[in-house]
């Protein structure tokens, strides 16, 4: 009985979790624009009417050949300028100027920032002006009200104009579910025809959510714009039941792998040049039931930057969790457990990989500034784009599979081990959850051969991936495997 007992709270428990993951949350971007709102603004040090802004340097050669598009929110100006490095940027997206309901536009604290528009032009970085509205009712009014919507274009053209802006992000969040199809799609097209014909070679992007929760219609949408920012986060926050990912690579009913896959996979096939996957710079932190991976949680007690997440781990050691593909930390602190879940510049590379597979435009992240003078992070951009490594370095940090379907109803996976690597295997879904993993440790060097069984596997799509760790490096690789 009391076996019986047990089995159904955990069973209960499963279910609750899995309801309140279904169900869409507020994003950091809202939580932190909460936060902050409040504080009092402060007079830009600058001219105010932008007269001592440079052009943009348009002829400098970037290396990195995609998009790096970061968010940089008022708070962390301008004390984060210093720690950025402009020449793997390509964006800078300004959080926030508020949108009111009648289209109004209300710049951050201190705007003018033309210490930061200025080194970034001197490096061809653009300069995007975030638009931010979280009000369901007042983006409606916005989408639908014409003259809301002829003074929000008006005052975009203005702002971009007067500060040498080249763009705008649109981060309208909490939309009602009747107005994120047809409304806000014709509404971005509105916006994109006006821009680039009053402004040519101005951009128009949107922020999305990682996971269509209903109503959104993506190929549309990204029709209608220049480009779409994915938030590739918030899968775990404050009102998760369970400690986990912000943004798992894998494992789960939702990650970024069943995003790109699946809420994603017409986009991703027909116009991957206009998606780009943002990651975080941020965790979350919980006291906890225990110190395992997915525990109860009993308090959330904040989200902290990425620089204080990796000086907690630091402290108490670094935890791999196999099934979301990202680290985490463990500790008690007086009597209670606490854990820390964030993305290292490990965790990055696999959603990197990812991003390269599909050949969208580009990565981002929320936000800049949140790693202050941790150089890792940018370490792991610089490595992947802009070429200062050999190529045998960059072999080291890839593992090229072979997959052959066999006779016997196996899938036989191939690969080359340069050093001695402790090798995880994991076959996943189109919907990312996983049909089959298994962890092999301290390979030796040389060739390998690995059997998968296909006998419970249906027809259909499935991403095969291969991660080494030797020491502290991560080696990955992804294949795609058709099962007929």
């Amino acid at each position: 009985m009391k076996i019986r007992s047990l089995y159904i709270v955990l069973l209960l428990l499963f279910i609750q979790q899995q309801f309140i993951f279904s169900q869409e949350h507020p994003s950091i971007h809202q939580l932190e624009y909460e936060k902050y709102k409040d504080l009092p603004k402060e007079l830009s040090r600058f001219d105010p009417s932008g007269e001592d802004i440079i052009p943009m340097n348009t002829f400098k050669n970037r290396a990195p050949n995609v998009a790096v598009f970061g968010y940089f929110p008022y708070w962390k100006y301008p004390e984060s300028i210093g720690d950025m490095q402009f020449d793997l940027l390509s964006h800078i997206a300004v959080f926030d100027f508020a949108v009111s309901s009648n289209g109004n536009l209300s710049p951050p604290s201190g705007w003018p920032w033309t210490d930061l528009i200025n080194t970034a032009h001197e490096n061809s970085v653009k300069i995007i002006l975030t638009a931010v509205n979280f009000n369901s009712s007042q983006i409606h009014q916005l989408l639908t009200d014409p003259d809301s919507k002829e003074n929000f274009f008006q005052q975009i053209k203005s702002t971009i104009l007067t500060f040498d802006l080249q763009g705008v992000n649109i981060d309208f969040e909490n939309i009602d579910e009747d107005d994120r199809g047809e409304e806000l799609n014709g509404f971005m097209s509105d916006l994109s025809n006006f821009l680039h014909a009053e402004i040519p070679g101005s951009e128009v992007s949107i922020a999305i959510p990682p996971v269509n929760w209903g109503g959104w219609q993506f190929m549309g949408l990204a029709e209608a714009c220049d480009y779409m920012f994915i938030m590739g986060y918030n899968f775990y926050g404050p009102w998760s039941t369970a400690s986990g990912a912000c943004a798992p690579l894998i494992g789960g009913s939702y990650n970024i792998t069943n995003s790109f896959l699946y809420q994603f996979g017409a986009v991703a096939a027909n116009y991957p040049e206009k998606l780009i996957l943002g990651v975080p710079y941020y965790g979350n932190r919980w006291e906890t039931q225990d110190g395992e991976a997915y525990s109860l949680t009993l308090d959330h007690t904040n989200q902290p930057t990425y620089s204080l997440a990796k000086n907690t781990s630091d402290q108490y050691g670094e935890l791999w969790d196999g099934i979301s593909q990202t680290p985490y930390c463990s500790y008690l602190e007086s009597n209670n457990w606490y854990q820390v879940w964030y993305d290292s510049d490990s965790s990055l590379r696999l959603k990197y990989d990812l991003a390269e597979f599909y050949n969208i435009k580009g990565i981002g992240m929320w936000a800049l500034g949140y790693d202050s003078d941790k150089p890792e992070l940018w370490d792991e951009i610089r490595r992947r784009y802009e070429g200062t490594s050999s190529v045998e370095d960059l072999a080291d940090h890839t593992l090229d599979i072979r997959v052959a379907n066999n006779t016997n109803g196996t899938l036989q996976v191939e690969f080359e081990l340069k050093e001695r690597a402790s090798v995880s295997i994991l076959l996943s879904n189109i919907s990312g959850q996983i049909i089959f993993q298994n962890d092999y440790r301290q390979m030796s060097i040389g060739k390998h051969q690995l059997q998968i069984p296909l006998r419970q596997m249906s027809g259909g799509i499935y991403i095969l991936k291969l991660f080494g760790k030797t020491g502290s490096e991560y080696q990955s690789g992804i294949k795609k495997i058709f099962v007929r």
